[in-house]
């Protein structure tokens, strides 16, 4: 019994140890061996580009150095030279007399201080056209009367005044319509609905586009019911218009820049009440005022106007005369060296208190001026509205042209 109690004894440990022995044998899954570490590529080392060297008795070409523009020597330019200054009409009127007061007193004010001539050449388009055609270098200027935006439609006219050098404005928005003292009327609403007597005024009128700002009058005429007739003459310049009054060929006359002029060139004219004043059409914010021997006491026309459209049409038709009244100009395509000196000139003696006074006292016109720059703006501009305008305005002239031109 004892025996069997061994057996068993041993046969149970010899199955322990068993067991134990398969529980600790080894892991049927291996363990995964570290990867060999790759051996680090070598970095390369820049290999520097190498310097070209010189070709013996080769220079390298040097960087260019860019140039100023070469400025304009205007004294060098204008010294011991002549200016033509062109002028319309004939001698006697204002725009003569301005030209001829600005040959003599703008020259110091011109670098080079160059002689000026004056040359009188009739009618007023025929100037313009030679101006026109002229050198653009500033040796030929004229002075005009208007900004000759009108005269473009003179079959005859070569030139666009939008591209005219502009040297300046030295007067303008001023304009009359005045009449004898021998036909009755006073201001203008004396005439409105009249049946007489007839107002006459004399322009040089061969067909519609001549009537140019003159075209306010008889529409004006039409507006309110004024018995009119515009007599249709060789020439109309300012000393024209004093001869026809003093003849009695017109009783009328419309015109700019003259109302302080008439106590020089006809003193006792206002004061004496041979001429009076009818309707005051300058540029709208404009007024006439006094001149030496009285007022110019009527209204502006437009203080007459009850319809919606009479002051868009008035200014389409007066604008381009009132806006400006004497002027420099130029041919176009000026050099800009030439026009910048000339222009400053101008700016130059109108600044001057002395010059300045001394041209009102000699011309009777006062000044109002423009600066050249500024004056080519606004006449570009100006002339653009007419020609916006061109159809409404040839309408209104070629039937006033067809009533009232004898």
């Amino acid at each position: 019994m004892k025996n069997v109690r061994s057996i068993l004894l041993f046969a149970v440990m010899a199955l322990t140890l068993g067991i134990v022995v398969v529980a600790c044998g080894d892991d049927p899954t291996p363990t995964p061996k570290p990867a060999a570490s790759a051996a680090a590529a070598p970095t390369a080392t820049p290999v520097p580009a190498p310097t070209a060297t010189p070709k013996p008795g080769v220079t390298p070409a040097p960087t260019a150095t860019p140039k100023p523009a070469p400025t304009f020597d205007a004294e060098g330019y204008f010294k011991g030279k002549t200016i033509r200054m062109m002028v319309g009409y004939n001698p006697g009127g204002g725009t003569d007399a301005q030209a001829r007061f600005m040959s003599r007193a703008w020259p110091k004010y011109i670098p080079g201080k160059p002689r000026i001539v004056v040359t009188n050449m009739t009618p007023d388009v025929t100037q313009r056209n030679f101006v026109w055609n002229s050198k653009p270098d500033g040796l030929t200027l004229s002075v005009e009367a208007t900004a000759g935006i009108y005269d473009m439609n003179i079959p005859s006219a070569e030139f666009d005044m939008r591209e005219v050098s502009m040297i300046g404005v030295t007067s303008g928005k001023d304009q009359f319509w005045m009449t004898l003292g021998s036909t009755g009327y006073g201001c203008l609403e004396t005439a409105f609905n009249s049946t007489g007597p007839t107002l006459t005024v004399g322009t040089s009128a061969p067909t519609p586009a001549d009537l140019g700002s003159v075209v306010a009058i008889p529409w004006m005429a039409d507006q309110f019911n004024i018995p009119l007739e515009i007599k249709n003459v060789a020439a109309a310049g300012s000393a024209e218009q004093y001869l026809m009054l003093e003849r009695g060929d017109v009783n009328s006359w419309t015109s700019s820049t003259v109302w302080n002029q008439l106590p020089i060139t006809r003193p006792g004219w206002i004061e004496s009440g041979f001429l009076k004043p009818f309707a005051d059409m300058s540029f709208p914010g404009f007024e006439l005022g006094s001149n030496a021997e009285g007022p110019y006491d009527c209204a502006k026309v437009e203080s007459f106007f009850d319809k919606d459209d009479q002051l868009p049409t008035w200014l389409a038709i007066t604008g381009p005369r009132t806006y400006a009244s004497k002027n420099i100009i130029g041919p176009p395509n000026m050099a800009e060296g030439p026009l910048k000196a000339l222009r400053d000139a101008l700016s130059a003696a109108m600044a001057d208190e002395e010059y300045a006074a001394d041209q009102t006292r000699f011309t009777g016109i006062p000044n109002n001026f423009t600066p050249g720059a500024q004056a080519q703006k606004e006449l570009r501009e100006t002339t653009q509205a007419f020609i916006d305008n061109a159809s409404k305005i040839d309408d209104i002239s070629k039937a006033a042209f067809d009533k009232y031109v004898k």
